[in-house]
């Protein structure tokens, strides 16, 4: 996302910018037509920053490139709150929609304990903190390489016992 384009959710009256406007992702640096051309790993970049705008905790990249066939990115965060979960989850559907990305389907948004945003080569969940202990997809991918993020925001991270997520 380019730092002029406008970013809102349903439960949000004014736009958000992104959490770091100059970082070098966004809209113009994917070919959104066909999934062949995407830069997979940017666009997993651009999730975990989107969810830093709402204040997502401990977001986190798993590279599974070559262990699965259905995509190359899971992305993890916990929420604080179930309305906490559904906003993060429509604020990372409407900024990406708004570039032009829509995503494939979604799941649980109803529910706000888990929500699942599927962007084809990228799927995001987002989770309570008792949810991400019960699923632990970490542990799931415990030997697949995460992205590294040199300007991830301190204050979203470390909020678990065992520093565990």
């Amino acid at each position: 996302m380019s730092k002029d384009t406008p970013m809102t959710t349903e439960l949000e009256e004014e736009s958000t910018p992104m959490s770091d406007p100059s970082r070098q992702g966004g809209p113009d640096n994917y070919t959104l037509e066909g999934t062949d051309g995407v830069d997979t790993e940017l666009l997993a970049r651009d999730v975990v920053h989107l969810t830093w705008d709402l204040k997502g905790l401990n977001s986190c990249a798993i590279d599974v490139r070559g262990r699965v066939s259905y995509t190359d990115f899971v992305i993890v965060c916990t929420a604080t709150a179930d309305r906490h979960v559904q906003a993060i989850a429509r604020h990372v559907m409407n900024s990406l929609g708004a570039a032009g990305f829509d995503s494939l389907g979604s799941e649980g948004l109803d529910s706000g304990n888990w929500a699942l945003v599927d962007f084809g080569d990228v799927v995001l969940h987002i989770f309570n903190g008792e949810a991400r202990r019960e699923y632990d997809l970490e542990r799931v991918w415990v030997d697949a390489p995460k992205l590294e993020f040199e300007d991830a925001p301190k204050d979203l991270y470390g909020h678990f016992e065992l520093q565990q997520f």
